[in-house]
């Protein structure tokens, strides 16, 4: 297992920042969208981190899903009669 941690290591902080920069370009989607006399820094400060916290939660899933695939590689993988 500790030959696999950095690998691991590396794809959840791969994930991670994904998530997050996902959740940064629907933000961005969110204030081109919404009209300024409507926000006030109070919405735009909570929809900011409302989006970060959805973007993390999407890179944890993203990490899972790599997981997922490690794993499904690892049983469909062929092997050889010795």
């Amino acid at each position: 297992m500790k030959r696999h941690l950095p690998g691991l290591i590396v794809l959840l902080a791969a994930s991670l920042a994904l998530g997050l920069l996902m959740g940064n370009v629907f933000f961005g989607l969110f204030t081109q969208t919404v009209p300024p006399a409507v926000l006030t820094s109070f919405s735009t400060a909570t929809a900011h981190g409302a989006f970060l916290i959805y973007g993390a939660g999407a890179g944890v899933v993203i990490f899972l899903w790599g997981l997922l695939t490690i794993a499904g590689a690892k049983m469909f993988s062929r092997r050889g009669k010795s």
